[in-house]
């Protein structure tokens, strides 16, 4: 089981499916939290800053953990892709700063926002148990395409008492749209059937507060991860797909849907090969597969894989 769920599980199963990760109190309690854990911080570092002079938003603590100043309003979103920029940037160019970069990226994931891959089933679960429910514009899409006020961008839901901020948020929430549980599980398996990648995400961890539905390369969660080995960027799902060899006629299609590059066929057997390590368990192979020969199984069952996450 990942760390998260060791952390947040609650009974020791899913994280996600505990329910104080996305209940409105939750929500108040770790801004609070991470807000004391800010001024904990700075007290240690025994920095002294100059009242003429605005404290910048976020800083590295001595333990080298990324902190958010007390009461810094920041979009999570926007927070992201900034330090994301940074990696990309020096990716190449400065060997000795690029460790030291990724290192507070992780930090940052790890304790405000990371996202996890999980399954269109497990997608509609969350839909039913939260509330309430809109759709927005991806910033990913934004930031990699320039795709503003496109709506071909309204791919990522969210969920939760955050919401209620959207209209104090515009940056956050663009061109935002409430939407009922129906019509969010309508335009899911609208994104599923394109091939998108649906991802959970945490927004002041663990709090719950959305849905991506991704797609390689435009999403930086999927890039930072396979491109940049950012690893608290986007963890890998509940599930691995294997193949079922028997049924596999080698037309290649599931291929196609692949977002992480852990499909190939085997030539000379006219077979779809999966490298389980790469797999990320969107289950979109073994969805678009006409002849089910591909089948989702449980990562913890899965011996050399149950702790790679």
């Amino acid at each position: 089981m990942c760390h998260n769920c060791i952390s947040h599980g609650g009974d020791g199963g899913k994280w996600f499916h505990a329910a104080e990760n996305f209940a409105a109190g939750l929500y108040r309690r770790q801004k609070k939290a991470a807000q004391q854990k800010a001024q904990k911080a700075e007290k240690k570092t025994g920095e002294i800053i100059n009242p003429l002079q605005p404290p910048p938003e976020y800083y590295m603590t001595e333990d080298g953990e990324f902190a958010l100043q007390p009461g810094a309003q920041v979009d999570l979103d926007i927070m992201f892709s900034d330090l994301m920029r940074e990696v990309l940037e020096a990716t190449g160019k400065d060997v000795k700063k690029l460790p030291i970069l990724k290192k507070k990226v992780n930090s940052f994931m790890e304790n405000y926002h990371f996202g996890q891959v999980i399954t269109l089933e497990e997608a509609e679960q969350m839909l039913e148990i939260t509330y309430p429910i809109g759709i927005m514009e991806c910033i990913c899409k934004r930031e990699s395409r320039g795709m503003y006020k496109n709506d071909d961008a309204m791919t990522c839901l969210s969920l939760g008492v955050g919401i209620y901020k959207w209209e104090r948020w515009p940056e956050t929430f663009r061109n935002f749209q409430f939407l009922s549980v129906k019509e969010a599980k309508q335009r899911l398996r609208h994104f599923d059937r394109r091939g998108n990648v649906h991802t959970l995400w945490t927004f002041y961890t663990p709090y719950i507060g959305g849905i991506c539905n991704c797609e390689y390369p435009t999403c930086l969660g999927i890039r930072g991860r396979i491109d940049y080995d950012v690893s608290e960027i986007l963890l890998k799902g509940e599930y691995c797909a294997k193949p079922l060899h028997d049924k596999c006629i080698g037309c290649g299609e599931c291929i196609t849907f692949c977002q992480f590059g852990a499909m190939s066929l085997q030539v000379s057997r006219n077979k779809v090969n999966i490298n389980m390590n790469k797999c990320f368990g969107c289950a979109q192979c073994a969805n678009h597969c006409r002849h089910e020969a591909i089948e989702m199984v449980e990562r913890m069952t899965t011996p050399g894989l149950r702790d790679i996450w």
